[in-house]
């Protein structure tokens, strides 16, 4: 769920070497199976690879932001620290990147619609909602954050727990907020050594 996490790792591999990295990573959660056996040119398929090693160092016991979710969030922990990191990653990305994350977002975006004749099916109305509601720049906004809280618990099979996450982040603001920056630099620094020595 944190396009904005995943996108700004693929941009720093894609931008430093002569990988393309962003599309696979970008759409990750859509393809399944071996990646050898997906359908996509071989240089799409990297950014699947880095996309699973990205979800595999978030995954790993020592994740304290996930250790603060899972008494309250379980198996849907991943979920909420996904979506706490890209809210605090677009609430201070000019002070993180010295970067205007509206310029960003459309970078991404566009790069990503340029592959839209292969989009996977489910694909296409997700890429249609980050497109249309700018939501990597929006996240920012907790209002915000909840809609799409309260959308995915609609949409995932008992998922109505999620409902309850922005009310758990205002709880301990500051603490997710230190967290969450840490865990997205931890990930992308180990996401990007594990991937780039393979």
């Amino acid at each position: 769920m944190n396009f904005l996490g995943h996108s700004l790792i693929s941009l720093e591999i894609d931008e430093s070497t002569d990988k393309n990295t962003l599309y696979g990573n970008f759409t990750g959660d859509y393809y399944k199976g071996l990646v050898d056996r997906i359908e996509l040119p071989e240089a799409l398929k990297e950014g699947i690879k880095l996309h699973r090693i990205i979800d595999k160092v978030s995954d790993r016991k020592e994740n304290y932001l996930n250790e603060l979710l899972v008494d309250k969030f379980g198996i849907f922990k991943g979920i909420v620290s996904d979506m706490f990191i890209d809210h605090f990653l677009s609430k201070n990305f000019h002070k993180l990147f010295n970067k205007d994350i509206k310029l960003i977002e459309k970078k991404i975006l566009n790069a990503i619609e340029e592959n839209r004749n292969i989009f996977p099916k489910d694909f296409e109305r997700m890429f249609k909602w980050l497109n249309d509601r700018n939501v990597m720049s929006n996240y920012k906004d907790i209002d915000f954050l909840e809609r799409a809280f309260e959308g995915l618990a609609r949409n995932i099979r008992k998922g109505e727990i999620l409902n309850l996450a922005t009310t758990e982040l205002k709880k301990n603001y500051n603490l997710f907020e230190e967290k969450s920056i840490e865990e997205f630099f931890y990930v992308k620094d180990k996401s990007i050594e594990e991937f780039l020595n393979k």
